[in-house]
């Protein structure tokens, strides 16, 4: 089966995987011009990011090792 999923970041990609796992033939659609922002900026591979900090350090302090 082909599956199209749309949105690259980590939820995308974990749904991606989990079909191709599956032996479904998986095509990633994104609208930003690369994959994956959010999981490269999130420091510490916490992906922990979030839209409603605005100051950051505010959050910052929400990640003490970086």
């Amino acid at each position: 089966m082909k599956v199209i999923v749309i949105g690259g970041g980590a939820a995308g990609f974990f749904g991606a995987i989990a079909a191709a796992e599956n032996g479904h033939e998986v095509t990633i659609l994104e609208a930003a011009a690369s994959v994956l922002t959010k999981v490269r900026v999130s420091g510490g591979g916490r992906c922990n990011l979030t839209h409603s900090c605005f100051e950051p350090r505010e959050l910052v302090n929400s990640y003490p090792r970086g």
